[in-house]
């Protein structure tokens, strides 16, 4: 075996507290969920229509809290659940899920629930009147029926705050007076009132269709830890004082987040530490290490990143890059580009050219992700200054560097 053999080989076959990592990540949806079983209800509820008499209204819901609230998982959850027991009595009613940071144009949105629901739809020369009728002929054809989650929905009214598409979808069957109305809607917001924005027509839709996530106190974030990492660690790995632990520190009652994800991420990232450090158990110093590094606005970038493209991803790591070898708040753009080209090199991709990398930073800039302006004084000539003010660097690299990993070179 050769030396760089040895050493791989010494840290595959390192000892881990994970039993099932992923089972700690946003994207998992565990088996049950604790103290959401309410707003799991009121769903329920609120669409009940859709097995008593499918088709007669429109129906829709918000669902609006803090980061970490629950609020996309309980959309999932319900909408798997009311998919399988449609099913069961003949309907058929499909469940999408879009992702409005992602898509945050109208078209972008009606091209990713027609993908949702297996419809082809043109991708340019239609008018987004066109794409919907086409939509909604397909699913009378088919008799489909549709719970359409827009989740991350703040951004999409932020992004067209001037057109006021919310009008076009809430209002959809004043165009199309189709016999049955088959979209019903579930509106995934932080805050209610970003639906002000598209005018009285169309926010008082809503008045009494909100469901409250409210942020977590310290005793449900202990319910939640303790059967996350049941699944997720191997057995006696972390004590009750340690998910207790997490648990005050992020509570809203005691003063924290109240975010189920942020808590999470402190126990993925302490043991990281305890893995680091070949040590079978997570300490207490594990969890004070993570606290310092996880915060809201990194857990909440962290999330963001998973919507990049890859050449999005790479030109980001090479910001990420350029600001820890310079230790500067800003890195000039030829610098970045510089970097980018190096890694593109490692990656084995084709480095895009500036026009197409000035074009993915100020996507990164209007999505928040990055920050960009003008050289002024103190800088010798005119350039781009890059620079990142969501977390720690090292994070955000390994972050990247994961993500590019799972995504292959």
């Amino acid at each position: 075996m050769s030396y760089f053999e040895e050493i791989v080989e010494g840290e595959l076959k390192s000892p881990s507290v994970f039993k099932e990592k992923y089972k700690l990540y946003p994207e998992y949806t565990p088996e049950r969920l604790p103290h959401r079983e309410k707003q799991l209800k009121e769903l329920a509820q609120r669409f009940k229509a859709i097995f008593s008499s499918p088709g007669e209204e429109m129906l829709r819901i918000v669902l609006s809290g803090s980061y970490g609230t629950g609020k996309t998982v309980t959309a999932r959850v319900f909408g798997a659940t009311i998919t399988a027991l449609a099913k069961k009595r003949g309907i058929n009613l499909k469940y999408v899920h879009v992702n409005c940071f992602k898509s945050r144009t109208l078209p972008q949105v009606v091209h990713s629930i027609s993908a949702g629901l297996g419809i082809s739809l043109p991708q340019r020369g239609l008018s987004v009147q066109e794409l919907l009728k086409g939509l909604l002929d397909d699913m009378e054809r088919k008799n489909t029926y549709a719970l359409i989650a827009l989740d991350e929905f703040d951004y999409f009214m932020l992004s067209n705050s001037l057109t006021n598409p919310l009008y076009t979808l809430v209002r959809l069957y004043d165009d199309y007076s189709l016999e049955r109305k088959r979209i019903n809607y579930i509106f995934i917001v932080r805050d209610p009132s970003i639906l002000e924005i598209g005018g009285e027509a169309s926010s008082s839709y809503f008045v009494k269709d909100i469901i409250a996530f409210p942020p977590y106190k310290s005793a449900e974030l202990y319910d939640i830890l303790k059967e996350r990492a049941g699944e997720a660690l191997f057995p006696g790995v972390i004590s009750d004082d340690g998910l207790k632990y997490i648990s005050l520190l992020e509570g809203y009652d005691k003063g924290g987040p109240g975010s189920a994800r942020t808590a999470l991420e402190i126990l993925v990232r302490a043991g990281e530490s305890a893995d680091a450090e070949r040590r079978g158990s997570i300490s207490m110093d594990d969890i004070r290490k993570a606290q310092v590094v996880v915060r809201p606005e990194t857990a909440l970038l962290q999330d963001q990143l998973h919507s990049l493209e890859k050449h999005e991803l790479l030109i980001f790591l090479s910001v990420v890059k350029t600001l820890k070898e310079t230790g500067s708040g800003f890195a000039r753009m030829g610098e970045v580009e510089s970097t980018y080209r190096q890694i593109c090199e490692n990656y084995r991709e084709k480095a895009r050219k500036h026009t197409q990398l000035y074009t993915y930073i100020m996507k990164m800039k209007n999505l928040g992700i990055l920050t960009a302006r003008s050289s002024g004084k103190g800088y010798r000539g005119k350039s781009t200054l890059l620079g990142i003010s969501g977390g720690p660097l090292d994070e955000l690299e390994k972050r990247v560097e994961e993500l590019l990993a799972g995504r292959g070179k």
